[in-house]
């Protein structure tokens, strides 16, 4: 971050950012850093939401969108997908498309 950026945040919005930043720097999800900071959760996410609007954090969610494509014809009843997060999804009985699309979107929220 440039100097003239960390100049035109709040004191807030630094003491988010310093935490958002030692967050990344541990490898834990925030969740996990906020609970062994005794810090808010909603709070931190909160406070990252205000700085990626502000343009000082970049824009980390994914597309919600992938284009796929079948590297084996399907000659079997079993699946797998390999998610862009590095979750791979298996089954091998027939799936309703609800069922699926609940599967796939709480695999694709793991961090």
């Amino acid at each position: 971050m440039s100097q003239a950026a960390e100049t035109t945040l709040t004191s807030r919005q630094r003491y988010w950012l310093a935490h958002l930043q030692a967050c990344a720097a541990s490898g834990k999800t925030i969740a996990a850093y906020a609970m062994e900071q005794g810090l808010q959760a909603k709070t931190m996410y909160a406070g990252k939401k205000a700085l990626v609007n502000k343009g000082v954090l970049p824009h980390t969610r994914s597309p919600r969108f992938q284009r796929a494509q079948v590297s084996e014809p399907v000659v079997n009843s079993d699946w797998r997908i390999q998610l862009p997060n590095g979750v791979s999804v298996a089954f091998s009985d027939p799936m309703d498309a609800r069922t699926l699309g609940t599967v796939l979107n709480t695999a694709a929220a793991i961090e």
